[in-house]
């Protein structure tokens, strides 16, 4: 075996597009007339060959041994065998006496024989351009058509184009094939011998030499630094430049990506994604795009990087399988795309992805412009299952987005949503999660606004109940998250009046889904400030809870707070707009699932003082019946809430068993500003339910007044909207006691109590 050689070309880097593409045509040359053997792989963003051939072998072969592939467009205007176009190059390749031009005047013959057939002697119509194609794809010869397949696919009617190559092999008047021609005559590559400055570009193509004087050339959309205009030099303007190999490398290193395309040539669709490793773009990933941009894009290329050595072989059968597939079903567009590569992990030595964008830039000009990496994970990110739940009603909603009858503030609401799925997939953080759920939250308030429709019709279904294992996925074991939980878990249990998603959007249950309703009443959540839309929410579920005939308030819950979350809640501690973005989004996750384990509950490191004023309060305001026990151990009663499947027979939850009815004044009261006579009342509600509530004659060092006396910075808003929130047997024990005399395990209990307590458990 002959001595192998690692050779580092710092002349060769993923970005930009022209560079990693003429990476790719050193290595298909190489193994194609030099070495079989020859691989090749990325590191530290340069490109490193293993071959039989040194650094200088490896230039000498370039320059005396390199045959050019027959790259050539007779089918555009501007490719040199049409009357107008500049035929210098192709006359001067056909002239040539060397042997490295015996390829190329092959196909330089039966192209101008099949021209002269046809009678083509101009630019042909579309309809005899169309007619040629066919032509030539029957007729000529396998290096030629491996050009065709690189450029466009065959349709039944017309021919779709590959974003990397133009409009089949050329973007508007530059036609690359004919600057491929006067690249390799201006190398004098058909000559006796190169043209003197031919080895100082190549080594500056390859190993990066600095060479002065780059000439003054067309480079197209590949490589955006070198096109000129504006601010392109010390100048106001400048011209574009190129090395000529570096062309001549690129487009040899762009017949790799046809590998695909030729496989599939009975497609019927014009979706750009036959073509390898192309998308339909989206606006996502880069601040600076938009969506406007985005559909005026040619698409997007996704090309791999890869860390291992691999040889042709390997990387042809890598770019013929460039697709990605999700769920099944082709990845056709960015988002895709990253959810694809995110779900499958590392793959054939993959590290990551270089995206670039074929956008529409100075004027109407496509350039090919490197967006951003794409890292691909060692194993599959933990949530992508749960994205995949959501296709069908992402796929409805972007079908809203595209519809004239549809606001304009529903697409900002899309790209918010891809944009944190994107973020997600590239980076697989728990924060990138939840910003996904937010976004969907804010699309559906988005939708709520018109119930889902417009102008009598509708625009996109609601989103249906998400899994619980969206807690798992997107807790940051933040309060404000936790805060939001425990409201979105508020429902019926009797199914009277439904969970806390009818009050703030119009929508309804019907077989197990929710569908969109007429709006009415019972929606209640409004532009205010959460303290306002809470308090309504439990004035609205209290009124109609006793209008349903429920027979205990319907604010029962799947998660509970503790007491000093709701101090720091009502002392204005918490973010409330947080609190309100979040619970948007977790209200649309099915809450009668069960939770899945390892759900944080959320510590308070320092909270103030929790109001009397709460504690009074909220008692009345319970979903369940109250039950106590006497502990032994420290002498005291022990108070929790009836479970709520407890049928209430035994024997001692009816002696021991206490509802505390609510007061239909309390809470107008409260948002009045009249904080003295709700308490006012919720005292007189406890001592009718049997309870004996302070002030009054007791040790524990209150006043002995009457008179319930209160904070006066207290806000009775926010103190209205703390008594919607849920809490466990551990605080209702702490309010009973905080609130009312208990003195003796014998302390006599008031026929109120026995007998509407009693009845009520």
């Amino acid at each position: 075996m002959s001595e192998s050689y690692q050779v580092i070309l710092p002349g060769c880097t993923p970005e930009p597009l022209m560079s990693y593409l003429k990476a790719l045509g050193i290595l298909r040359l190489i193994s194609e007339q030099a070495d079989p053997e020859a691989t090749a792989c990325w590191r530290n963003d340069q490109y490193v060959l293993r071959s039989r051939l040194d650094s200088m072998s490896l230039s000498q072969f370039f320059l005396n041994k390199y045959q050019p592939t027959p790259i050539t467009g007779p089918w555009a205007g501007g490719s040199g065998f049409f009357g107008n176009d500049n035929r210098n190059a192709v006359d001067a390749i056909a002239a040539s006496e060397s042997a490295r031009a015996v390829p190329y005047q092959r196909i330089i013959a039966q192209v101008r024989l099949i021209l002269d057939d046809e009678g083509l002697a101009e630019k042909p119509s579309e309809q005899n351009k169309t007619h040629l194609l066919r032509r030539y794809r029957r007729e000529m010869p396998d290096e030629f058509v491996q050009w065709m397949d690189a450029a466009m696919v065959l349709q039944s009617e017309g021919q779709a184009f590959a974003p990397v190559l133009g409009t089949g092999g050329n973007d508007g008047r530059l036609d690359f094939t004919q600057n491929f021609m006067q690249r390799l005559v201006e190398l004098k590559l058909f000559d006796a011998k190169p043209a003197p400055r031919s080895e100082s570009l190549l080594n500056q193509a390859l190993f990066a030499e600095p060479t002065p004087g780059m000439g003054k050339a067309a480079v197209g959309q590949f490589s955006p630094g070198r096109a000129g205009g504006p601010n392109a030099t010390q100048g106001m303007e400048g011209s574009s430049t190129d090395n000529p190999w570096d062309f001549v490398f690129m487009l040899e290193g762009a017949l790799m990506l046809a590998g695909s395309v030729a496989r599939r040539l009975g497609t019927t669709s014009i979706d750009k994604a036959v073509f390898p490793f192309t998308v339909r773009a989206r606006p996502v990933g880069q601040a600076s795009s938009t969506e406007d941009e985005s559909s005026e894009a040619r698409g997007e290329l996704w090309l791999p990087v890869w860390d291992q050595c691999v040889g042709l072989r390997e990387l042809r059968t890598l770019f013929a399988e460039g697709r990605a597939e999700l769920s099944g079903k082709p990845a056709r567009d960015t988002i895709a795309f990253a959810r694809s590569v995110a779900g499958l992990g590392l793959d054939r030595g993959v590290r990551s992805f270089v995206r670039y964008g074929f956008l529409k830039r100075s004027g109407k000009a496509f350039l090919a412009t490197a967006m951003n990496r794409f890292r691909v994970p060692d194993r599959p990110c933990e949530a992508t299952d749960l994205l995949d739940r959501l296709d069908f009603w992402l796929d409805a909603f972007r079908r809203g987005c595209g519809s004239r009858e549809s606001p304009a503030r529903f697409k900002p609401a899309l790209r918010q949503i891809e944009s944190a799925i994107f973020a997600y997939c590239r980076y697989g953080r728990r924060e990138d999660m939840q910003a996904v759920l937010v976004a969907l939250g804010h699309a559906e308030r988005e939708l709520a606004l018109t119930g889902g429709q417009r102008s009598g019709k509708a625009i996109c279904p609601t989103l249906q109940n998400l899994s619980s294992q969206w807690l798992k996925a997107t807790h940051d074991e933040t309060p404000e998250y936790a805060f939001a939980l425990a409201l979105a878990g508020i429902h019926d249990r009797e199914n009277k009046i439904g969970a806390l998603r009818g009050n703030l959007e119009p929508v309804g249950v019907e077989r197990n889904r929710w569908i969109w309703k007429p709006s009415g009443p019972r929606v209640v959540w409004t532009n205010a400030d959460l303290s306002t839309n809470m308090a309504s929410v439990l004035e609205r579920r209290v009124m109609d809870g006793v209008r349903a005939g429920c027979e205990h308030l319907p604010l029962d819950f799947k998660r509970t707070l503790s007491l000093d979350m709701i101090a720091l809640f009502i002392a204005g501690g918490l973010d409330d707009r947080r609190i309100e973005h979040l619970l948007w989004g977790l209200m649309l996750i099915d809450h009668r699932q069960q939770y899945p384990s390892g759900i944080p509950r959320v510590r308070i490191d320092h909270a103030p003082p929790l109001p009397r004023e709460y504690a009074l309060l909220k008692l009345l305001f319970l979903p369940r019946p109250l039950l106590r026990r006497w502990d032994e151990e420290h002498q005291r009663w022990n108070w929790r809430l009836a479970h709520p499947s407890s049928t209430a027979n035994r024997k001692e939850d009816l002696e021991n068993g206490l509802t505390i009815r609510t007061d239909p004044r309390v809470l107008p009261l409260l948002r009045a500003g009249r904080l003295e006579e709700a308490c006012r009342i919720a005292h007189q509600r406890l001592r009718a339910s049997g309870l004996t509530p302070l002030p009054g004659p007791t040790s524990s060092g209150f006043s002995r007044r009457s008179d319930w006396e209160h904070d006066p910075s207290l806000k009775p808003k926010r103190l209205a909207a703390s008594l919607l929130l849920p809490v466990g047997n551990d605080v209702v024990n702490q309010l009973v006691h905080l609130v009312t005399r208990q003195d003796s395990q014998h302390e006599t209990v008031s026929e109120t109590f026995m007998t509407e307590g009693a009845s009520q458990s």
